[in-house]
């Protein structure tokens, strides 16, 4: 047999000895990620079968029923509130962060904001949360030290700019700017409105705060060989230029 012959049919023998994963997305972008994987998870004898689903708490869940094998949908904060779980999902490897933005179509910097400002939130505990956690990063407001991961206003301890606060659904958040407001957006809002975190917010969350997504698998499996070949996928040389290429820096890496 031709060498030619023998390359094809390694080749063929690989493809079909590589081990299908089934890994949860949520959004276009997770599915886009995980195609950018796949040459160099395939080089490691894992083909990824992404599985998608309406929602992260979604995917979550069917992980831990036992219905894919890996999810890249949620956070880490989210992935220990999948009901029924238990604590037997973990995380093996952080893939991007979707960012919360702060907007407006007033002011070009956040210290051009006149005292009085109205900010609005969501209405949602986690948007919400994220926002404040967010203005107390650039330091708009001060938070309680004890306030954790989803703060209220009631944890606001200062507040020198006398900034007001309105609390909306998502999908009242960004009609909110025609108002003059200063808006915290969370990343699907700022999209569904053609807004780019790296190109329109005025403030946005870093890639390593603790919302970043990640792999998560059930614990039984966090030391199996599929799992360290699929994060060896999702950290490759490839991802990490598809990320900065497709998103501009508006879906951030934290590895």
């Amino acid at each position: 047999m031709g060498g030619l012959a023998l390359a094809a049919l390694g080749r063929t023998a690989g493809a079909q000895e590589a081990r299908i994963v089934r890994i949860g997305v949520a959004r276009d972008a997770d599915a886009q990620l995980l195609a950018a994987a796949q040459a160099t998870a395939l080089q490691n004898g894992v083909r990824i079968a992404p599985v998608r689903f309406a929602e992260g708490a979604q995917a979550g869940a069917a992980l831990a029923a036992g219905r894919i094998d890996a999810s890249i949908a949620q956070h880490a904060p989210a992935l220990a509130r999948v009901p029924g779980s238990g604590g037997t999902l973990v995380a093996v490897a952080h893939t991007v962060t979707y960012p919360t933005g702060l907007y407006s179509r007033t002011a070009a910097r956040l210290a051009e904001l006149p005292a009085g400002t109205k900010v609005v939130l969501p209405a949602e505990a986690e948007g919400q949360g994220r926002a404040l956690l967010l203005m107390h990063q650039y330091g708009l407001v001060r938070l309680d030290t004890a306030a954790g991961l989803q703060p209220k206003l009631a944890d606001i301890r200062a507040n020198s700019r006398r900034l007001t606060f309105q609390r909306l659904a998502q999908e009242r958040l960004a009609p909110a700017l025609a108002d003059g407001a200063l808006v915290a957006l969370p990343f699907d809002a700022a999209a569904a409105a053609g807004l780019e975190p790296a190109r329109d917010a005025i403030g946005m969350e870093d890639a390593r705060v603790p919302f970043a997504n990640v792999l998560a698998v059930r614990a039984q499996d966090r030391r199996v060989p599929w799992v360290a070949a699929t994060v060896r996928g999702l950290h490759s040389a490839s991802v990490k230029d598809f990320i900065l290429t497709r998103f501009n820096d508006s879906v951030r890496r934290p590895w």
